[in-house]
C-alpha cells in the first residue's frame, strides 16, 4: 500500500480511505481485469470447449503474469472469470469424468496453464529464454558424463528445437489425454 500511495502521490492512509485493506484492492483489480478477458461462443465438444477456454486462460495469465500468485493463494479471484472454471469442469463431467475426478483434472490443468504461462516471456509464447547459453540437457548430459544421463544425452543436441516444437496446447492435449476417457471426445 505504501507503494501504490507513492506512484498515486498520496498516503497509505488515503487509499485505506477507498479501501478496506490490500485483499480488497486486490480483488477492485482482479475483477477490473477479469471484465476484459473475451467470452467467444464455445464449441460443443467438450474437449475442444475445455481447449478454447483454457487458452483463453493461459493468454489472460501471459498478458497479467502478476495474476497468478494472487489468484494462486485460492482466496481471491475475479468472478467474471470464474465462467472459466465452470466451463473447464463442465466440460470434463460432460466427458464422462465424475465430479472429483473433474475438479483434480481442473486443478492439474490449472497449475500446468498458470507455470507454463509464468514460464513464458511476457506476450511472447514459444520465444527463446536462452540467451545463448547451452539448455540444460546438453549440459547435464557432458557433465560429468554421457553416460550418467543417457536419455538426455539422445536428446541433448536437439533439446533447443524440441522445446521451441512444443505448445502450450500441447501439453494441454497430453493432460486431457491421460485424463479423459478412451472415446470421450474427438481428438
Amino acid at each position: 500500500m505504501r507503494r501504490l500511495s507513492r506512484v498515486l502521490g498520496s498516503t497509505p492512509m488515503a487509499v485505506y480511505h477507498h479501501v478496506r485493506d490490500k485483499d480488497e484492492l486486490l480483488m477492485l483489480v482482479l475483477e477490473h481485469v477479469a471484465q476484459d478477458l473475451p467470452r467467444p461462443p464455445l464449441p460443443e465438444d467438450p474437449r475442444e470447449r475445455i481447449i478454447v477456454v483454457c487458452e483463453l486462460m493461459h493468454r489472460a495469465f501471459i498478458d497479467n503474469p502478476w495474476v497468478v500468485p494472487v489468484v494462486a493463494r485460492g482466496e481471491l479471484v475475479g468472478l467474471s472469470a470464474v465462467w472459466m472454471t465452470e466451463e473447464i469442469i463442465g466440460a470434463l463431467v460432460d466427458s464422462g469424468l465424475g465430479r472429483e475426478q473433474a475438479f483434480w483434472t481442473h486443478q492439474t490443468i490449472w497449475y500446468y496453464t498458470a507455470g507454463q504461462a509464468l514460464h513464458t516471456p511476457h506476450g511472447e509464447p514459444g520465444q527463446d529464454a536462452g540467451h545463448g547459453a547451452p539448455h540444460y540437457p546438453k549440459v547435464a548430459a557432458t557433465e560429468p558424463a554421457p553416460t550418467s544421463f543417457p536419455h538426455l544425452a539422445k536428446v541433448a543436441a536437439d533439446s533447443r528445437q524440441l522445446e521451441a516444437q512444443y505448445s502450450y496446447r500441447l501439453g494441454l492435449t497430453h493432460i486431457l489425454d491421460g485424463a479423459l476417457p478412451p472415446g470421450s471426445a474427438l481428438r
